[in-house]
């Protein structure tokens, strides 16, 4: 069900599968400057639009990465992004043991290029990467509980 002010995936020539995956550099939790390009190149990239770190559903989701990590590391690099501050994305690593990279995109430019934005928060969507920064998949019918277990037959 979507949300009035939620974004919600709209396919466009850039944000669909086959295609060159948008670059981009965004802050981590830690302030640390992270490029999409400089991720390529040995493992597919996993990009998880989540609205709100710390919310209810997205801790769920984020949980259910942290609790299949030793699987999806393997297979894939993993970020967080959502327009959350660095700061209140460093609580949300800290507090629930995320062993990810969570990116901050609080002008919404990642989240355009991508076709998620909302005006308050992303869609939850997930974009898996290959290691050649095509879009492999785009995944919109995320369940939070079991979002790693769909990230790994994903990848």
């Amino acid at each position: 069900m979507w949300i009035p002010g939620f974004g919600r995936y709209v396919a466009k020539p850039g944000n669909r599968v086959g295609d060159d995956a948008p670059d981009f550099t965004l802050p981590d939790q830690d302030g640390k400057q992270v490029r999409l390009k400089d991720q390529l190149g040995d493992l597919p990239v996993v990009l998880v639009f989540y609205p709100r770190a710390s919310s209810p559903i997205c801790t769920v989701q984020m949980c259910s990465l942290r609790n299949g990590w030793d699987a999806l590391q393997a297979k894939a690099k993993v970020f967080g992004v959502s327009y959350d501050a660095p700061d209140a994305l460093k609580r949300f690593k800290e507090q629930d043991r995320l062993p990810f990279a969570l990116l901050s995109d609080p002008d919404k430019k990642v989240a355009k290029a991508y076709g998620v934005a909302g005006t308050f928060a992303a869609a939850r969507v997930s974009f898996v990467i290959s290691p050649d920064g095509k879009i492999k998949a785009v995944i919109t019918d995320i369940k939070a509980d079991n979002h790693n277990s769909q990230l790994l037959a994903a990848v």
